[in-house]
C-alpha cells in the first residue's frame, strides 16, 4: 500500500495522471460539426490517433451514402475504411464499435440526429446516457461536454461516480449547486479534458484492484480508508454471508418441518378422500345395479307386452281370415246357386222356346192343311153369301198372345212385390223435419 502524500490531490493532479494512459479529449475538426461526428471521432480515438480517427469520419462520408447506410453494412465493408488507420489485431473490433455507436444512436433517437442535444438540460443528457450501452465512457462524456458548450460543465453520472470515488464530489444536496461549484475548480479550457478523462477512468479496476497500478495508487492516496474499508466490507460480507447461511439451514429444518406435517396432512386428506371416493364408488355401483334391475323389469315388462300385443294381433288376424274365409265361402256359395238359378232359368227358357218352336210348327202345319183345303174345288154350288159376323179371334192367337204377355205380368207382379228398401238416415231426418214458411 503506497503512503499518503502529505498534500492531497486535486482533480487537477488526478487529470494528469489520466491523461497518459487516455490521451487528449477526441472531437471533430470544428466544434461547430455536427455531434454525431465529435461522437464518432470520439469513440475512434481510442483504437487509433485523433487525426486517425477523424480520417476514419471522412472516409465514412465518402465511401457511403450516409451514416444510416454505414449502420446497416457488414463489418466487412466498413472494414476497408478503417484499415489504414488501425492495427490489424484491433481492425475487427473497431468495426464493431463504429457500427454499434451508430445503432445505440438510432435506437435512443429513430435517426442519427443528435442536435437536440445542444439545447438539452442535464437531465436529459443523463438519461440519454442509458441509450448508449456499446460506446465508450469517455466518448459519451465528450458528446454531452461539446453540446452543452465551454461555457458550464457537463456534469453526468460518470463524472459524478469517479468524483465520489475520489472523495472529491462537492458537497451539495442538488445537481446543479455541485455543477457550479465544478465549474469554480475546472477551468473553460480544460472542461473538455475532463470529461474525456473522467468519462474513461469512471470505472476503472471497480472489479479487480491492482495496488501496483498508478490509479489504484492514486484512489489509496486520496483515500487511505479505501482498502481498510474494503477489508472491513469483506469481513462483514462472511459475517453476513454466515448468518445467511445459518439463517437458510434453519429455514430448511423449518421447511423440512412444515412440509412432514404438509406431507401427513396431505396423507390423511389423501385417505379421507379415499374414502370418500370410495363411498361414493359403492354407492355409484348400488346406483348402477339399482338402474340395471330397474332396466332388465322394465325390458321384460315391455317384452311381456310386446308378446301380450303379438298375440292379440295373431288372434285378430286369425278372426280376420276366418271372417274373410267365411265371407268366401258365403260368396262362394251365392255365386254357386246364382249360377244354378241362371242354369234352371236358362232351361226353363230353353223349354219354353223348344215348346213355343212345337206350338208355330203346328199351326204352321194347320195353316198348311187349311190352304191345302181351300184348294180342292167342290161339287156343290156355294150357298149364297150372308150377312159377314163380326169376326172372333182365332183361340190359337189369343193363347199365343196370352202366354206372351204372362211373363211381363209376371214381372211386372213380382217387381211390385219386392220389398221396398229402407230410407236413408238423412231422408228420415228431412222427413222428420218440418217444413219452414215461407
Amino acid at each position: 500500500m503506497a503512503a499518503k502524500t502529505k498534500k492531497k490531490p486535486t482533480i487537477a493532479d488526478v487529470m494528469d495522471l489520466l491523461e497518459p494512459m487516455f490521451g487528449a479529449p477526441a472531437r471533430s475538426e470544428r466544434i461547430e460539426d455536427p455531434l454525431i461526428d465529435h461522437l464518432l471521432v470520439a469513440t475512434m480515438a481510442v483504437y487509433t490517433s485523433q487525426d486517425g480517427a477523424r480520417a476514419i469520419v471522412r472516409g465514412l462520408s465518402e465511401n457511403f451514402l450516409d451514416f444510416n447506410e454505414a449502420r446497416v453494412s457488414p463489418l466487412n465493408e466498413l472494414e476497408p475504411v478503417i484499415a489504414p488507420h488501425v492495427p490489424a489485431e484491433k481492425l475487427r473490433q473497431a468495426a464493431w464499435h463504429l457500427r454499434m455507436a451508430l445503432q445505440d444512436v438510432w435506437d435512443g433517437t429513430h435517426g442519427l440526429d443528435l442536435e437536440p442535444l445542444r439545447e438539452a438540460t442535464l437531465k436529459v443528457q443523463r438519461d440519454f446516457l442509458k441509450t448508449l450501452p456499446n460506446i465508450p465512457g469517455g466518448a459519451a462524456a465528450v458528446l454531452f461536454q461539446v453540446a452543452t458548450g465551454e461555457k458550464h460543465i457537463a456534469f453526468g453520472q460518470l463524472e459524478e461516480h469517479l468524483l465520489k470515488r475520489l472523495g472529491m464530489l462537492p458537497r451539495s444536496n442538488t445537481r446543479p449547486r455541485i455543477a457550479k461549484a465544478l465549474e469554480k475548480q475546472i477551468k473553460a479550457e480544460d472542461r473538455m479534458r475532463f470529461a474525456w478523462l473522467f468519462g474513461h477512468a469512471a470505472h476503472l479496476f471497480e472489479t479487480e484492484f491492482d495496488p501496483q497500478h498508478p490509479f489504484c495508487k492514486l484512489l489509496v492516496d486520496v483515500n487511505a480508508k479505501e482498502l481498510a474499508i474494503r477489508e472491513q466490507e469483506r469481513k462483514r460480507e462472511e459475517i453476513r454471508r454466515a448468518a445467511d447461511e445459518k439463517k437458510r439451514l434453519q429455514e430448511e429444518e423449518r421447511q423440512r418441518k412444515r412440509d412432514e406435517r404438509e406431507r401427513v396432512k396431505q396423507k390423511r386428506e389423501a385417505a379421507k378422500l379415499q374414502r370418500i371416493e370410495d363411498r361414493k364408488r359403492r354407492q355409484a355401483e348400488a346406483a348402477a345395479k339399482k338402474k340395471e334391475a330397474a332396466a332388465k323389469k322394465k325390458e321384460a315388462a315391455a317384452k311381456k307386452k310386446a308378446d301380450e300385443l303379438a298375440q292379440k294381433k295373431a288372434i285378430a288376424e286369425k278372426a280376420k281370415a276366418d271372417a274373410a274365409k267365411v265371407k268366401a265361402d258365403a260368396a262362394k256359395k251365392k255365386a254357386a246357386e246364382a249360377a244354378k238359378k241362371k242354369a234352371a232359368a236358362a232351361k226353363k227358357k230353353a223349354a219354353a222356346a223348344k215348346k213355343k218352336a212345337a206350338a208355330a210348327k203346328k199351326k204352321a202345319a194347320a195353316a198348311k192343311k187349311k190352304a191345302a183345303a181351300k184348294k180342292k174345288p167342290s161339287a156343290k154350288k156355294p150357298p149364297a153369301p150372308k150377312k159377314a159376323a163380326p169376326k172372333k179371334a182365332a183361340p190359337k192367337k189369343a193363347a199365343a198372345a196370352k202366354k206372351k204377355a204372362a211373363p211381363k205380368k209376371a214381372a211386372a207382379a213380382k217387381k211390385k212385390a219386392a220389398p221396398k228398401k229402407k230410407a236413408s238416415a238423412t231422408k228420415k231426418r228431412a222427413a222428420r223435419r218440418p217444413r219452414r214458411k215461407r
